[in-house]
């Protein structure tokens, strides 16, 4: 068997609706971008992740990065690989920038990596694995309290 890499961007449009989504006030929206249950398998091990306790990380990681000073979140990089014609790998590249009261503006690039469900009438988030602990960068960088 052989495998071809296909690349496509069929995914871009929903990454940017994650996009300002996320940046918006609106959990709720963004929360249905995901499928009921999702695996988050960052830098401190795998968890699967029911939408309701989603909402309320996602709640709170907000309150977190606004008290830090984020201003605003870009889609820098987007790569779509289909994996079946049901799945598809992405990889995303973040531009985050920060601007807290007390300091200068700060800009932390954080790539992360999505699998994502294209049946039915909308595409799900399956699995998020972000590439980096952006809460241990923020504190390395000032942004949060040890």
């Amino acid at each position: 068997m052989s495998l071809q890499k296909e690349t496509t961007e069929g995914l871009r449009p929903f990454f940017e609706r994650f996009q300002r989504l996320n940046a918006g006030a609106d959990v709720e929206k963004l929360i249905e971008l995901y499928a009921s249950s999702v695996m988050v398998a960052g830098p401190a091990g795998p968890n699967v992740i029911t939408a309701p306790h989603l909402l309320g990380a996602i709640s709170k990681r907000k309150q977190l990065f606004d008290d830090a000073g984020h201003r605003k979140t870009a889609l820098v990089g987007f790569e779509e690989i289909p994996l079946t014609p049901r799945y598809s790998l992405v990889r995303t590249e973040w531009q985050w920038v920060f601007e807290p009261a007390s300091g200068e503006q700060t800009t932390v690039m954080l790539p992360s990596t999505f699998v994502v469900d294209c049946s039915g009438d909308a595409p799900h988030i399956l699995v998020y694995i972000p590439h980096d602990d952006v809460t241990a960068i923020l504190k390395r960088r000032g942004l949060l309290a040890s």
